[in-house]
């Protein structure tokens, strides 16, 4: 069973965290993307995207649901299932790559910066999680 059960659910779990997301501490990390972060999901079929805000200007970086104008920088496609994974923190992004369960395009060098910093973020999901009241995504597919 899949663990969003429509669009919806997915951009008010998903596109909530990253509201959540932009706020915590590691946020401002977000520049050293250096453009706009698109996050295509299928199964349900969604688009979220990181849309960087000038250097200074808090938060780091808006959330926007849909298809914007401009292109952005990096997209990561997946399905909505090995979002859930990933941001829970029991997926590797590296191994997510390589098993083409994530498929990136444009400059990924740049998001791997991020990497280290991913432990500090994980936590912010599964807080998340609770704060809605789906603590029963905590166990899905873990």
């Amino acid at each position: 069973m899949a663990v969003f059960n429509d669009s919806a659910d997915l951009e008010t779990i998903i596109g909530g965290f990253f509201e959540r997301l932009r706020y915590v501490e590691e946020a401002h990390l977000i520049h050293q993307i250096g453009g706009s972060v698109e996050f295509i999901f299928h199964r349900p079929e969604s688009r979220i995207r990181w849309v960087i805000q000038d250097p200074g200007v808090m938060p780091p970086f808006q959330v926007k649901i849909g298809e914007l104008d401009v292109p952005p920088l990096l997209t990561f496609e997946q399905n909505g299932d090995t979002a859930h994974r990933f941001w829970l923190g029991t997926l590797d992004l590296q191994q997510a790559l390589a098993r083409q369960l994530v498929r990136a395009r444009g400059p990924l060098s740049r998001a791997m910066k991020l990497i280290p910093h991913l432990d500090t973020i994980y936590p912010v999901y599964t807080e998340h999680l609770q704060a809605i009241g789906r603590q029963d995504l905590l166990a899905a597919l873990s």
